[in-house]
């Protein structure tokens, strides 16, 4: 459900507003962490390793899974909108985040699924998602042109089930049981880094190819 990196995730060697930089340094230390698309563990490992977390994860694909589970994740082998992947969750301890990078535009109901992941964290726990940006100025030409291309990756990732702008992801989060506390934004991935960089200080929507946001979980007496 998202790419592999092969080798280790190095955050040091990228971009500081690469939006797995991003992902990774919103992670509080020594935190108890669900990842959900763990993939092949390059995450979650990088956060055992660097920031002392506990990791548990949920992946689709078993051949990623199994490297996951060398990384030193305890893994769920499982699709996450499935009952019985949600089932054995019910049945871990709270966790104190949960890490969704490069996922929830793949899954057939997204508000379903934020709904059902709050009762996986603590009464303060941190939801840190991340998403493309179908309002990117890339993605506007080329519906503006009337094309809607497909690919294997990216913001026309022919596996994408939904897709959303800066306000319609803040909408979705806030709507199914989250309060916001911080709106990033990936300029730097769909071209012209330095170009993008200067004009997503003016305007965000447009430039912004990928985005990223980090929500505390809203008390249950209001949701």
């Amino acid at each position: 459900m998202k790419y592999f990196y092969q080798g280790n995730f190095d955050p040091e060697k990228l971009h500081p507003l690469n939006i797995d930089c991003q992902a990774v340094f919103l992670v509080p230390e020594k935190s108890r962490v669900l990842e959900i698309g763990c993939a092949n563990g390059f995450m979650g490992n990088y956060l055992i390793k660097n920031k002392k977390c506990s990791v548990f994860g949920v992946e689709m694909d078993k051949e990623a899974a199994e490297k996951a589970k060398e990384r030193g994740l305890v893994v769920i082998t499982g699709d996450i909108e499935k009952e019985e992947t949600l089932n054995k969750l019910k049945k871990e301890e709270k966790f104190q985040v949960i890490l969704c990078t490069s996922v929830i535009e793949h899954l057939k109901d997204p508000g379903k699924a934020l709904r059902n992941w709050r009762s996986f964290l603590s009464n303060e726990g941190l939801l840190i998602v991340s998403t493309p940006n179908i309002g990117h100025f890339s993605a506007r030409i080329e519906i503006l042109l009337g094309n809607f291309p497909s690919h294997d990756y990216g913001i026309f990732d022919e596996n994408h089930l939904h897709f959303f702008t800066l306000k319609s992801f803040q909408r979705l989060i806030k709507k199914n049981g989250f309060n916001l506390e911080h709106l990033g934004i990936d300029p730097i991935g769909g071209g012209w880094p330095k170009i993008s960089r200067f004009l997503s200080l003016f305007f965000p929507g447009l430039f912004a190819y990928q985005i990223i946001i980090k929500a505390k979980k809203a008390s249950d007496k209001l949701f």
